[in-house]
Parts: C-alpha cells; structure tokens; sequence
C-alpha cells in the first residue's frame, strides 16, 4: 500500500495537488492513508472489511484517501477515525468535489459511505 503521491496517475495528480492545496488553504491539515494498492492489497482490504470491491481504483492510482490530522492524533498512528458525522468531512467533500474528485461511495438509494476515498 502505498500513500506517495507520485504513485497516483497523471489524470489524478494535478486534481489531488489541486485539492491538498485547497484544504491547507482551508487550514484543513489530512493525512494521506492510500493512493495506490497491488492486488494482493486490495484483496486483503476487502478480506478486512475496509473496501467492498475487487476493482478498487487504487489499482490503478486513481483514488486517494485521506484522515483529518485533528481526528487521526485523537487514536493514534494506527487508529485513523473515519466517523462520518464528524462536520469535517462534509467541508473536505465539497472541497474535493470543487477540485473534480468524486466524493466517497454513493450507494443505490443515494446515501454517501466512505467519506475519505
């Protein structure tokens, strides 16, 4: 797994610098949990219950996830909280969707999951 931004395609990296620049104009501090994945990491993702598919766009580094810095220092290096009625989430999603990014999961009945990817 891999959270470098040069891992990402060249479709996705000016978008991404794009958004990054955004949040910190924002003061809005993240981390960067995932760019890219193998597919034996996608395969362990999805045995572990932190992604629904096969075909993860992280496979082909079109995709980045992202923690709040002020939730992942509340738990710690391993423990990046991904609560998604935390009011933050909503300012990052509109950031990314401002910058071209499509924002988390949108499920058949139109609820929005996975508020990071």
């Amino acid at each position: 797994m891999s959270r470098a931004l040069n891992d990402l395609s060249p479709r996705m990296r000016p978008l991404v610098d794009r958004f990054l620049a955004k949040l910190m104009e924002a003061r809005i501090p993240v981390m960067i949990v995932t760019t890219s994945r193998t597919a034996t990491e996608q395969q362990d993702a999805v045995n572990r219950g932190v992604s629904w598919t096969l075909h993860s766009k992280h496979l082909t580094g079109d995709a980045i996830d992202v923690a709040p810095y002020a939730i992942y220092d509340l738990h710690g290096p391993d423990k990046a909280m991904w609560d998604e009625t935390d009011p933050g989430w909503q300012v990052i999603g509109a950031i990314g969707q401002d910058c071209g990014l499509k924002w988390g999961v949108v499920k058949a009945n139109g609820q929005r999951i996975d508020l990071g990817h």
